[in-house]
């Protein structure tokens, strides 16, 4: 019995569908493009580096590009780099 409760905990774990809530993006507000966003920029440093920031559009796209340039960064799929570019002058963007 005690060997089946372990199995049995996990088989209602993954019955459980996933949500992502507002803690699991780290302060980062929604908005379309808050997924993208997430998961190219987490991979490298926190969200507090990008909720500090006020930055242009333009201004963001060079920082991409450096941080593919200089950083290691992967090259995002153009029209992921759009979603993420929208997002970050939305949300952390000169008004």
């Amino acid at each position: 019995m005690n060997r089946c409760l372990p199995v049995a905990l996990l088989g209602m774990a993954l019955a459980v569908p996933l949500q992502a809530s507002d803690d699991d993006f780290d302060g980062l507000p929604e908005g379309e493009g808050r997924l993208e966003t997430y998961q190219n920029c987490v991979a490298c440093h926190s969200t507090a580096i990008i909720r500090q920031q006020n930055l242009s559009r333009e201004t963001w796209d060079e920082v991409l590009d450096w941080m593919v340039e200089e950083q290691g960064m992967w090259e995002m799929a153009p029209e992921v780099r759009e979603a993420v570019l929208d997002y970050l002058a939305e949300q952390f963007g000169r008004e």
